[in-house]
């Protein structure tokens, strides 16, 4: 019985040492199972186009109640109201192997679209300015892993989109100045916007800054593809962008975030100064309720990655990490949410004491 339970023992060990050693390729295997669409990508299969002149085309608009309105007990108050206009774009809500773009009335998708993510995220900005956020198809979450060509064709298929919802921004703000704003997918089609309708047009002389946070951007391409839009280096910088990936110091970076540009959320530099837990104004969790919290964790650029953590706090214990242990990509906004606040703020009064 004895030798029975010690194989027993040493099988799980095996096993278990084997899983280890492969966790990364049996995690992308569970992933792949789970999330990857059955067929290849066809566009006349997709989801209907939407028409953005149509208000129910937009998850957030001044004109009505939505998500992106939510402003913390502890931040009321501090609004500074401007003629400026925010577009922002949320990132992938669609969880989904039913296909390679999302219905925009997907039921889960919709709901961690227009709650937590626009409560998050795109309400940080609604203390400078009026936030416009469109409801685009946006690509399955495999289409970032999948290496057949159909995810980037997804990915195109969503930024096709988001052109179009732009447009019609530019057409509902008239000549005001705007900020442009995403995270994640939404980051990556608001560098894909700067670069195909920003630099090099009059639209550059309009924009105060954009926000592309959470994907990775390298300097040197940025510099080739839109050479007038710069990397910010500091707080009241405008006309330039801002980016970061947020990570402990056990995550293990995407590929491709090596060597991506990092900005700090709690200096507006690219230096890499370690900024203490001290100097955060406040994380925000929102499903405590619009919790603010302040001195949760401080933030320092290492080469291309934002090390934050450990957290001070348990305000997130509940927040499921799915993409690994101390990987905080989808706490990027809410860690620095008082921060990013205010620099939307600052950056507006810098741009319109120009004009």
């Amino acid at each position: 019985m004895r030798k029975w339970i010690i194989g027993i023992i040493a099988i799980l060990t095996l096993i278990f040492g084997i899983s280890y050693l492969f966790r990364d390729k049996l995690m992308l295997s569970a992933m792949e199972w789970q999330l990857k669409p059955e067929a290849a990508f066809d566009a006349a299969k997709a989801p209907p186009a939407l028409n953005y002149s149509d208000d129910e085309s937009w998850a957030a608009l001044p004109t009505k109640e939505d998500g992106a309105d939510f402003i913390p007990d502890a931040l009321k108050g501090l609004a500074k109201p401007t003629d400026v206009a925010v577009f922002f774009l949320h990132p992938t809500t669609y969880l989904s192997s039913e296909g390679w773009n999302a219905p925009t009335d997907d039921v889960e998708s919709s709901e961690f679209r227009d709650g937590a993510v626009l409560r998050a995220q795109a309400s940080t900005f609604n203390g400078c300015c009026e936030i416009f956020a469109p409801k685009y198809r946006q690509a399955t979450l495999w289409s970032f892993m999948d290496t057949t060509g159909s995810g980037k064709k997804a990915r195109a298929f969503a930024y096709n989109d988001v052109s179009r919802a732009f447009d019609q921004f530019l057409e509902r703000i008239g000549d005001r100045p705007f900020i442009i704003a995403g995270h994640s997918q939404g980051a990556d089609h608001t560098m894909r916007l700067l670069k195909a309708k920003i630099t090099g047009t009059e639209l550059k002389s309009r924009m105060v800054a954009a926000y592309p946070v959470g994907f990775g951007f390298q300097e040197e391409k940025m510099k080739t593809d839109m050479p007038d839009i710069p990397v910010c280096t500091s707080s009241n910088q405008t006309g330039c962008y801002v980016t970061w990936n947020s990570l402990g110091a056990k995550a293990e970076a995407f590929p491709d975030y090596v060597g991506a540009v990092c900005v700090n959320p709690l200096s507006w530099t690219t230096d890499n100064k370690n900024v203490p837990a001290g100097e955060n104004t406040g994380s925000v969790a929102i499903e405590e309720k619009g919790r603010v919290e302040k001195g949760v964790t401080g933030a320092q650029c290492q080469n291309d990655r934002l090390l934050v953590g450990p957290l001070q706090s348990d305000m997130f214990d509940d927040m499921p990490m799915m993409l690994g242990e101390d990987n905080f990509h989808v706490l990027d906004f809410s860690l620095f949410y008082a921060s990013i606040r205010k620099n939307a703020q600052d950056r507006v009064a810098a741009f319109l004491a120009t004009k």
